[in-house]
């Protein structure tokens, strides 16, 4: 129980290193010797529980992800359906440094679509539900145009400097998404109904 203990307390030492270390540098400046350093404990401790200071990165921003996941599934069993409120909830709440880290532009993109691959099929019967005239392919579409846009403003939100009041741009975003929802709501028995009429008349031209 001790060795446990100890153990837990040298990895939340060694995170909240990292992360004093990056208001001071950049993550390709630190080094596994700063860390130590800074923590008194030697390198063969670190690489005890990480290769080196990008693998350490790279479960923060996995926790941080997680999070996310863990609690968009929670809410949306819940009743609340609305995404992005939730995602700047959890951002405003973890180490700004983390975030940035995360949601810059050269990791932004792939750490919030992975984020969002984990949470389609959460998402699917509920917004199916919603429209009920999705299928599985407008749903795929309708999915991506929609996460994709909030990909967008969270990274872009990141890049101007994280501004903790974000009511406007949730208010906006949440408007735009209703609408694209509403629009796919009419605009696909329209399509279904073309693509029956281009099959009637491909199968009376074959006869």
């Amino acid at each position: 129980m001790k060795s446990s203990s100890k153990a837990v307390q040298t990895k939340s030492k060694i995170k909240q290193t990292f992360m004093d270390l990056l208001r001071q540098k950049k993550l390709e400046d630190i080094t596994v010797t700063d860390i130590c350093k800074e923590v008194c404990i030697t390198r063969g401790t670190f690489y005890y529980y990480y290769q080196s200071a990008v693998s350490l990165m790279d479960e923060l921003k996995n926790e941080l992800a997680q999070e996310i996941i863990a609690v968009i599934k929670l809410r949306f069993k819940d009743g609340d359906w609305n995404i992005l409120p939730i995602i700047f909830e959890i951002l405003k709440k973890n180490d700004p440094e983390i975030v940035r880290v995360t949601l810059n532009k050269t990791n932004g993109y792939q750490c919030v679509g992975r984020i969002f691959a984990s949470l389609k099929e959460a998402v699917r019967p509920t917004l199916m539900y919603k429209i009920d005239t999705l299928n599985g392919e407008s749903f795929d579409y309708l999915y991506s145009y929609i996460t994709s846009g909030i990909s967008g403003v969270l990274i872009l939100w990141v890049e101007k400097g994280m501004n903790p009041e974000t009511r406007v741009i949730e208010k906006s975003m949440i408007k735009m998404i209703n609408r694209s929802q509403q629009q796919m709501a009419n605009e696909i028995p329209e399509l279904n109904t073309f693509k029956q009429k281009i099959g009637l008349d491909s199968s009376s031209k074959q006869k």
